[in-house]
């Protein structure tokens, strides 16, 4: 009952800043972030036997990740714009899991001025490669919060987290036994530059 009045007062505040909190941006402010932290491999659901292995039985290590965004506001609340990433993992074996995402991405900033909390949508493809050989280039898909704090006016550091879905969907005969959907919790670090 008490988690549950926690999260209800939190969503209270986030909504009352909402509509308290002046506007900072204006329709053609820009956004240019550079962010890296780790990503966490949180499942991998086999569709051909309907198994979910989660966190450790992922056979994925806790990987990293880097990325550069640049975005641009529409709206004083709503900014979209791409990110371009690059993630990495070891499977248990010892072979490198990457994936380079090209996203299209839409950020909501409902509190925004010294302090901003981006909360981002963001989709598009990502080139996937294993260090034997193989390549794939699924969708790519993420939902993301972070809360960032402007030391200087032109200047913020911050942190990001939410859940990134990467869906690998094989249509040959042969290859749909390997259909599978990977989920990971990324937390980066970022540093945003806005203008």
């Amino acid at each position: 009952m008490n988690k549950k009045l926690i999260v209800l007062f939190i969503f209270a505040c986030i909504c009352s800043l909402t509509f308290a909190a002046n506007n900072y941006y204006d329709n053609g402010s820009q956004r240019f972030t550079i962010s890296a932290g780790i990503s966490q491999p949180a499942s991998i659901t086999r569709f051909v036997d309907d198994t979910t292995k989660t966190f450790g039985d992922t056979k994925l290590s806790i990987g990293g990740y880097g990325s550069i965004c640049y975005q641009l506001n529409v709206h004083p609340q709503i900014a979209l714009g791409c990110e371009i990433g690059y993630m990495f993992n070891y499977v248990i074996d010892g072979k490198l899991v990457t994936n380079v995402p090209m996203l299209f991405k839409a950020t909501w900033l409902p509190v925004q001025g010294v302090i901003d909390m981006p909360i981002s949508l963001a989709a598009g493809i990502c080139y996937l490669s294993l260090s034997d050989g193989g390549s794939y280039m699924p969708f790519y898909l993420s939902a993301e919060i972070g809360l960032q704090y402007y030391f200087t006016e032109n200047w913020g550091l911050g942190i990001n987290s939410g859940i990134w879905v990467i869906p690998e969907i094989y249509y040959s005969a042969s290859a749909q036994s390997k259909n599978a959907l990977a989920t990971f919790l990324p937390v980066t670090l970022a540093v945003t530059y806005r203008q």
